[in-house]
């Protein structure tokens, strides 16, 4: 797969109490402000989890994914990982294969193809991963 069609590793899936984090790569050759994120959709063992529910974090700071196209000014840097906090009522132990499944839309904002327009990558995996202990930041 290129660089920009991932977002899943094979260390991407940690242990969180509350349910699930998943560790996402920027799914773009660069680092991109988080107000490029326009969507990010998961589903867990086939089961998709409402957007509403679901929490990010990067660094210290946490969001809704409703709230990403705000953050004008805080970048997701090729070298961080974007954790995606799922809330599951079962969270599943270190070790255990998850099948999951990550969309992530961008609009690349230095690539405007006319007023208001801009590309957009659509970036989607599913893979099944183990669980590994500890917290993603």
């Amino acid at each position: 797969m290129a660089t920009g069609d991932t977002v899943l590793t094979d260390d991407s899936l940690v242990h969180r109490p509350e349910g699930l984090g998943i560790a996402l790569t920027v799914p773009w050759y660069r680092s991109l402000w988080l107000s490029s994120v326009s969507d990010i959709a998961v589903a867990v063992e086939g089961r998709a989890i409402p957007t509403e529910d679901l929490r990010v974090e990067l660094g210290e700071r946490t969001f809704r994914v409703g709230e990403l196209a705000d953050q004008w000014d805080v970048l997701w840097f090729v070298q961080d990982r974007l954790l995606v906090v799922v809330p599951l009522a079962g969270p599943p132990a270190e070790g255990q294969q998850v099948d999951v499944e990550v969309t992530v839309d961008l609009r690349l904002p230095y690539m405007q193809i006319a007023p208001q327009k801009y590309v957009t990558n659509h970036a989607s995996n599913r893979r099944s991963l183990a669980v590994r202990a500890g917290a993603a930041r």
